[in-house]
């Protein structure tokens, strides 16, 4: 009974083992290697085939309990063996990269030039030529005549010449006064005639009272010898003595009438030139009723016309513009213009006499503002289609108002698009530093009182943070006097992130630094 027992629980124990032995884990291959899956493999309880019973001898039967505890604790393992293997990566599945190298920053790059660093100063101005005559009626009336060149009108662009009358009102008054001036002044001129005709009468009176007087000397000095030789009586004496006396009153009346002739004269003279002066004032007031052109030139301004009425007051003397305006005729020397400008103070201190100018009308950059153009593309289009002058006087004091220092312009290499009254913009270069280095204006950056920039390295693929020293600011560009070399990559755009040995990334340039590149001068 003892050995039929011990038979079944050897048979139990050894379909047990056989259960036990056939769980085995996928993930070990033959030699004890592990074999990586992509997948985790369900795990499958493989049949239990019968075996004969084994017999033992000696050995004490195990408990069932304790088998199915081992089964149970060995599927235990395995199951949590799979999940710590599904949280891995699969070896065959994937590759592990090596650790990513640090992120690069985009920037925009250029290299500061060597070239021609230009400072500028710029403003607004009027443009007037030098020669500008303000042809104005000082007397009110009807426009009776305006000149007809060629048989038409006159009107604005006619040349004209000097002494030419352009234009006269109602001068009826005035020819009258100056026709009985001119008959005051004949008057005044026979006046004159009398009175020398009368003193060349008194002079020959004066002569001849003289000759008598000299007469009746000599004869008293002969008859007053013969008195004192006793050849004649007293009384004779005494008749030639008082024809001496007599003589005497006769030549002091003759200078008496000399004198007053003279006297007339001055008086004639006196009386015709006061009909002249009268006659000149008369002339005058007939001027203030013509309109003549002083100098050799063009007409710029035509305010009248023929039987129009003008008066003194329609002259409107407020400001430049305003009087060529209102003014009857305007008569200018196209050959030669000025601008005059008014800049402020600190900036007027880098004005010098011959500084080169370029001014141009302001109509002329009208569309370009519009569209937005930069000042250096305005300054572009200045010397393009604008003149250049240069600095002709600078005042030594400044306005009340605005404190400004007044500037002139003059020496137009050309002045056919400049107009008269025409406000205009002027660049005026206060200085040229040749062969300097410059870099874009964004390029520099501020920090207190320091500037710097930063440089990028193609070789190390990062920028270096440099400390400079800034000369001449242009338009466009900075001269810089210590810290960048000439073809040193300044970067333009992306600084703002930028540390120095930051890893950067260089991009292609702006159009904008494009063009600061290939002018290779501001």
């Amino acid at each position: 009974m003892n050995a039929e027992n011990s038979n079944a629980q050897a048979a139990e124990q050894s379909q047990n083992s056989g259960t036990a032995s056939t769980i085995q884990d996928p993930d070990i291959t033959q030699g004890g290697q592990p074999q990586c899956q992509a997948e985790p493999v369900a795990v499958q309880e493989m049949p239990v085939l019968p075996s004969a019973p084994i017999i033992t001898k000696g050995w004490k039967t195990t408990p069932r309990w304790q088998v199915l505890a081992l089964v149970a604790l060995v599927i235990a393992g395995f199951t949590g063996w799979k999940i710590y293997q599904s949280g891995q990566p699969s070896l065959t599945s994937e590759i592990v990269e090596p650790s990513a190298a640090p992120a690069r920053l985009p920037v925009r790059v250029v290299p500061a030039l060597r070239t021609l660093a230009q400072g500028w100063v710029f403003d607004e101005g009027t443009s007037l030529p030098v020669q500008l005559r303000i042809l104005n009626f000082y007397a009110s009336g009807n426009i009776t005549h305006v000149a007809k060149p060629n048989g038409l009108p006159l009107k604005e662009g006619d040349f004209v010449s000097q002494g030419q009358r352009l234009a006269a009102i109602d001068d009826r008054r005035q020819t009258s006064t100056i026709d009985t001036a001119q008959a005051d002044v004949q008057v005044a001129i026979n006046r004159r005639k009398q009175a020398e005709a009368a003193v060349a009468k008194a002079q020959i009176n004066l002569e001849k009272a003289g000759s008598d007087l000299n007469l009746a000397k000599t004869e008293h000095q002969r008859y007053k010898g013969l008195f004192d030789q006793g050849a004649v009586a007293a009384i004779d004496l005494d008749v030639y003595r008082n024809r001496i006396d007599q003589a005497q009153a006769a030549f002091r009346i003759a200078e008496q009438d000399v004198r007053a002739a003279e006297d007339d004269v001055r008086v004639a003279e006196s009386s015709i030139a006061a009909a002249q002066a009268q006659k000149n004032q008369v002339s005058v007031d007939l001027e203030d009723t013509q309109l003549v052109s002083p100098i050799n030139g063009v007409v710029a301004y035509i305010n009248i016309a023929e039987g129009e009425y003008w008066n003194t007051q329609y002259l409107d003397t407020s400001a430049p513009q305003a009087l060529i305006e209102t003014a009857p005729i305007v008569v200018v020397d196209p050959s030669s213009y000025e601008v005059e400008l008014e800049i402020q103070a600190e900036d007027a201190n880098a004005i010098r006499l011959g500084q080169r100018a370029f001014v141009v009308l302001e109509e002329t950059l009208g569309a370009a503002q519009a569209s937005g153009a930069s000042r250096q593309d305005l300054l572009e289009l200045a010397q393009a289609r604008g003149s250049q002058g240069s600095v002709f006087a600078i005042s030594p004091s400044q306005t009340p108002g605005s404190r400004g220092t007044k500037v002139t312009i003059r020496d137009f290499l050309q002045v056919s698009n400049l107009k008269v009254g025409a406000r205009v913009y002027v660049w005026i270069e206060t200085v040229a530093n040749e062969d300097a280095i410059v870099v874009p204006l964004g390029a520099v950056l501020a920090r207190g009182q320091d500037f710097y920039v930063f440089v990028a390295d193609e070789a190390t693929g990062t920028v270096e943070r440099r400390q400079v020293k800034r000369g001449v600011e242009s338009l466009s560009g900075i001269e810089i006097l210590s810290g960048v070399q000439a073809n040193d990559l300044v970067v333009v755009e992306g600084q703002n992130r930028l540390v120095d040995g930051t890893p950067v990334e260089i991009v292609n340039q702006p159009a904008s630094q494009q063009r600061f590149v290939s002018q290779g001068a501001l």
